[in-house]
């Protein structure tokens, strides 16, 4: 005899309660997706905190019907499935990602279900792991990332080491566009040579899936786009805190305002943006020379 889910008064629902009742109806949508499609538990509590919790919050009248409305749009927004696929993405959207970079590149570019490996060589190398459990730390990231960092402290300024992904076959398996026979591994470029074996595999897809490919383009461009925001932010913050020491920030800030730049640049090779645009923000991050820090 299957027993009746308790009755919930949505209505009547604050706080924390709230929150959590969100969390699980998103929860079950999600379940009765496909696999590759399936959001991660820091996705699912992102979503819920920016997009859904804020506006139930605020209003006095809480509908089921109304919720659950809300969270399928989410779900059926979500991108294609073959994202998942390394075979789909585009080689000029997994390239030219500076080494300080590489933690926001995978938290806010890559979706939630692609397999990677940072190599980094001599600086180290990770496992084959998939972004959806994800850390920073638990993944060995961070520590790649802290010696890169020691080492170019020592090289002359615009030759900062930078990721590039490449698609590979995973050990021992068949080269057959069978998705989860590939994965993305990120290689470390000084001075724009590769430390390790950067050959990529070769897999020609069917016309057919031409079509996905181009989706999934316009899904990645609306990405970079919003790390592009993050980092112009990061200009404002730099230029508004309180210098440590005479002609310190000024440094700081224009180290910031060049990285912006050789962002817009790699946005502009790839097509993220127009000729027009990259004037645009440039000329915007340039403007900040001038402004006098906050004492």
């Amino acid at each position: 005899m299957n027993k009746k889910k308790p009755v919930v008064k949505v209505s009547q629902l604050k706080g924390v309660k709230l929150y959590n009742f969100l969390l699980r109806e998103l929860g079950e949508l999600n379940n009765k997706l496909p696999n590759q499609q399936k959001l991660s538990v820091s996705s699912k509590r992102a979503i819920i905190s920016k997009d859904i919790y804020p506006k139930y919050k605020a209003t006095g009248k809480i509908l089921l019907t109304d919720i659950r409305r809300d969270l399928n749009k989410i779900v059926k927004a979500l991108p294609p499935k073959e994202i998942c696929n390394p075979l789909y993405l585009s080689e000029a959207y997994l390239s030219f990602v500076e080494y300080y970079e590489i933690d926001n590149h995978i938290k806010t570019v890559l979706p939630d279900c692609l397999d990677i490996k940072i190599d980094a060589n001599g600086y180290g190398k990770t496992k084959i792991f998939n972004t959806r459990n994800y850390s920073y730390y638990g993944n060995g990231v961070k520590k790649i990332i802290e010696k890169i960092r020691e080492d170019a402290k020592n090289r002359p300024s615009g030759e900062n080491p930078y990721f590039s992904g490449i698609v590979k076959l995973k050990p021992r398996k068949k080269n057959n566009g069978d998705p989860d026979n590939y994965y993305v591994e990120y290689i470390l470029y000084i001075q724009n040579e590769p430390v390790t074996n950067d050959e990529q595999i070769d897999f020609e897809l069917p016309k057919k899936e031409k079509k996905k490919v181009e989706e999934i383009k316009d899904y990645l461009a609306d990405k970079f786009k919003t790390l592009q925001k993050e980092k112009r932010k990061r200009v404002r913050k730099a230029i508004q805190s309180k210098p440590k020491k005479p002609g310190e920030q000024k440094k700081e800030i224009n180290n910031a305002i060049r990285v912006a730049i050789n962002s817009l640049k790699s946005l502009l090779k790839k097509g993220v943006i127009t000729k027009a645009e990259f004037e645009k923000q440039k000329a915007s991050l340039n403007a900040y020379k001038k402004i006098k820090p906050k004492k």
